[in-house]
């Protein structure tokens, strides 16, 4: 061999040697990492065609950019809908299967609206963003921006949604409340009612508007409170119902009024009660004690009227009161009850009670409203 093919040989040596150096200290092949989102606080990469897929996969994803919605919603019962103690009561311990699909839906773009369907995971999150903005591997939303969204990450979208977007229309209430909140016919009674003739939507009290940058340093934008407000809230309960009464003869007659509320009351849930109680009191004040024209029981406050969405097994007609507007409806109830001899010119308080569970005792609810009326 001579000496130039000797060189050549040697460098050859030594080139396979150093590629067998690195190959040791080099990762073995697979699957590139996805892209993970930034601390809270600094801003999104601007979206190019090297941006990987894979970062819509959970409702933590939203935090990044929409803090102050995702926070909104962290109070929510939505968010609370999996781990709520009464739910897991009433469905036996997570048992009751038939509760699943509500309260740890799908994304209902994927389950096709017609009715929800369960998830297998993360159920302790509840009904979460993605169960109204996924479809697919996309946002779906109320803005429409021609210039897109710069900084946006490229799974996220945002997509606009027609249907989403229309809270001044009721495409929301029939599409995306209703595929929940319409087992126990609530969207049916709330366009049955005087509110939604006036064009108003479920929106309308659950998700009040207000202006406000839903992204970091972005322009105000029409956007929508995310506590969604219900039968929890005390406020929205007080514009909702209201108690009368009046003295006819000998009788005392009082009215549970649905004064606010787009739907019966109480709506969508069987477990959910309200009552109207009296009490009487003689001219010095002193309570009279009588009895209950439901339980017989006596004593110084009774219930007088006991207003349901009956269980089926209980074999009773439901005794809800209609929204205002209802056609053919009307929008109270009326109970009477003897007045005592002893309260006459007295006078009698009527109290209306609002209780999540129909068998908790009055104390454990909510006193929205109360009537007082002389007894001459």
């Amino acid at each position: 061999m001579n000496a130039a093919a000797r060189i050549i040989f040697a460098l050859a040596l030594l080139t396979g040697a150093v590629l067998f150096v690195v190959s040791l200290k080099s990762p073995p092949p697979g699957p590139k990492p996805g892209p993970t989102l930034p601390e809270e606080g600094s801003s999104l990469p601007s979206p190019g065609p090297e941006a990987k897929p894979g970062v819509l996969d959970s409702h933590e994803n939203c935090r990044a950019c929409h803090e102050t919605i995702y926070r909104e919603w962290e109070q929510s019962y939505h968010a609370q809908a999996w781990v709520d103690p009464m739910f897991k009561e009433l469905s036996k311990d997570y048992r009751d299967e038939s509760c699943h699909s509500c309260h740890a839906p799908r994304p209902v773009h994927d389950a096709g609206f017609a009715t929800a369907e369960a998830r297998r995971s993360v159920r302790e999150a509840g009904i979460t963003c993605l169960t109204c903005h996924q479809k697919g591997n996309r946002v779906v939303g109320p803005i429409r921006d021609p210039e897109g969204a710069p900084g946006c990450p490229p799974d996220c979208g945002p997509t606009y949604d027609p249907a989403h977007a229309s809270g001044e229309s009721q495409a929301v209430t029939n599409t995306y409340c209703g595929v929940c909140h319409n087992l126990h016919k609530t969207n049916d009674e709330f366009l049955g009612s005087r509110f939604a003739r006036e064009g108003m939507t479920c929106l309308s009290c659950h998700m009040q508007e207000v202006v406000r940058p839903i992204v970091p340093n972005g322009k105000p934008r029409r956007s929508r409170i995310h506590t969604f407000p219900g039968a929890h809230s005390e406020e929205l309960l007080r514009q909702a119902m209201e108690a009368q009464a009046r003295v006819e003869g000998d009788r005392l007659v009082a009215r549970t009024v649905n004064k606010g509320a787009g739907h019966k009351i109480p709506t969508d849930a069987r477990h959910r009660a309200i009552l109207l109680r009296v009490a009487f009191f003689d001219p010095d004040g002193g309570p009279v004690p009588v009895p209950s024209p439901l339980t017989g029981e006596v004593d110084r406050e009774v219930t007088i009227d006991l207003i349901r969405l009956f269980y089926r097994w209980e074999e009773k007609e439901s005794t809800q009161v209609d929204a205002d507007g209802t056609l053919g409806r009307d929008n109270w109830r009326e109970a009477s009850i003897p007045i005592p001899p002893a309260a006459r010119g007295g006078k009698a308080i009527v109290r209306l009670y609002y209780l999540l569970r129909w068998d908790w005792p009055p104390e454990r609810g909510v006193l929205v409203d109360q009537e007082e009326v002389r007894l001459e």
